[in-house]
């Protein structure tokens, strides 16, 4: 009786706070409320539920309707949409799990408990690659906005089942990609070169070009290649999914706040200056992005063309534009603001050193006997501090077997590198007084962040601090 009384009461909230919606969902989500009344007093549904949920039909032909334009060839996958500690709605996959709510209409309801989904990006659901996207992300000014981003996730699901040959970039590079104020200086005149190329008169086209070109070919000698084909390499994976965000926002867009969205988003931020590692890889988004709709705009079905190529997307511009070394303006103002503002970068590295220091709790050291195997880490949010130390701030999970695991998320942790943010030698974090067991020869530690059980060698207990030798 209480499981109906909770399912009725879900069923009312829906009612009140889906009044403008069509009758056709309100009874469908009714009789799924009726009918699966365990599914939905585990997983309550709130108005931002419906919100989304609504409109995920009309993504989907939305995406059939656009793909072929946008990118020709591409094929839509799985998707599914979610909220943290909420429901997921998955829709278009074609082997649904055998536990998933069907809601009609082709959409299935899953157990955030069973996934636990982060970020947007695109997990394998039953076997099979799907894109997804959170919406309890306040900064969404619109739906059309949240699923253009799901339409860019759903491009990297096309080019991670069909296109072999592209070149994915390697998060570690961005840690120790040099922070030299004469490469961001040419960088940023490079970006507005971009946009010039874009929105100015098509008489300084060529010129544009060349300079273009001519700053790729001097930051090469700045960089090296090594940081050159990292920055290509994004370029070649998310130039064409923020293509296909935008296009997908472009044309689905009705309301001034979006037009004003898509100038802020895709074209005010691409000269938008950055300085240091800060924003780095975000702005390669742009970069790559700007390059397709260069090339859409010269070349006809040049998309299949270049995933053919096996080239890195600026390699395959240049090939197409054909463009040629010239000398630069003085960019002796570019150079004064960049080493001012790249020094405070590097300044900022050693404050926040000294900020995690400084931290409350107990002290926790683990000192590796042997290299872990680093399972993952969120490169968006690490910061190299130096050549050897790395703070995480949002996720890292280290492991050597199904007894031995590291997993944080969302709590600052320092490592010990050896040169590369793959094979870290130790870690530092702060937790909870109290917070620390030691079974056996086993130390655990969970917290709401962090859940540690790992073998240890050797274990020194300080006034406020472990140190831990772990196999």
């Amino acid at each position: 009786m209480l499981q109906n009384n909770c399912c009725f009461k879900l069923l009312a909230i829906l009612i009140e706070t889906t009044k403008t919606f069509y009758m056709t969902r309100i009874l469908t989500l009714a009789i799924f409320l009726l009918g699966n009344i365990q599914a939905v007093c585990a997983q309550k549904i709130e108005p931002i539920d419906s919100l989304y949920l609504d409109k995920l039909p009309d993504f989907l032909k939305k995406a059939n309707s656009i793909k072929d334009e946008v990118w020709p060839g591409m094929k839509i996958g799985p998707f599914c949409i979610y909220r943290s500690n909420g429901p997921i709605f998955l829709m278009n996959h074609p082997k649904p799990p055998a536990n998933a709510t069907s809601l009609g209409n082709g959409i299935y309801m899953l157990n955030q408990s069973e996934y636990t989904l982060m970020g947007t990006t695109q997990t394998e659901i039953n076997h099979y690659l799907t894109a997804q996207n959170h919406y309890d992300q306040s900064f969404y000014i619109s739906e059309t906005q949240f699923y253009s981003e799901l339409f860019h996730e759903l491009h990297h699901v096309f080019q991670r089942n069909y296109i072999k040959k592209l070149q994915f970039d390697n998060p570690a590079d961005i840690l120790t990609y040099p922070e030299d104020y004469r490469n961001d200086a040419i960088k940023q005149y490079e970006n507005e070169l971009l946009l010039e190329m874009l929105s100015g008169p098509a008489a300084q086209f060529k010129s544009n070009l060349n300079k273009f070109y001519s700053c790729r070919v001097i930051r090469k000698k700045i960089i090296g290649d090594k940081y050159l084909d990292y920055e290509k390499s994004v370029e070649s994976l998310e130039g064409p999914a923020t293509y296909c965000e935008y296009r997908y926002m472009k044309k689905f867009s009705s309301s001034e706040k979006e037009l004003e969205y898509i100038h802020k988003r895709f074209f005010y931020s691409l000269a938008e200056p950055i300085y240091g590692r800060e924003g780095l890889r975000n702005k390669n988004l742009l970069t790559g992005m700007s390059q397709c709709l260069l090339l859409s705009r010269n070349f006809k079905n040049w998309q299949q063309e270049y995933y053919a190529s096996g080239l890195m997307l600026n390699d395959y511009f240049f090939s197409k534009f054909k463009p040629r070394q010239v000398k630069l303006p003085d960019l002796s103002g570019y150079e004064a603001r960049s080493r001012y503002f790249t020094n405070m970068e590097k300044e900022k590295h050693a404050q926040h050193f000294q900020a995690f220091n400084g931290q409350a709790g107990l002290k926790i050291t683990l000192l590796f006997n042997s290299s872990p195997a680093l399972k993952s880490f969120d490169p968006m949010h690490a910061e190299a501090i130096n050549d050897s130390l790395v703070i995480h701030a949002t996720s890292l999970k280290l492991g050597k077997d199904s007894n031995d695991y590291f997993e944080m998320t969302n709590q600052a942790v320092l490592t010990v590198i050896n040169k590369e943010v793959w094979f870290v030698k130790g870690v530092t974090l702060y937790v909870p007084q109290n917070a620390i067991q030691v079974n056996g020869k086993t130390i655990i530690c969970k917290t709401a962040n962090v859940n540690i059980n790992w073998r240890f060698i050797n274990l020194e207990k300080r006034e406020n601090e472990y140190i831990v030798t772990l196999e």
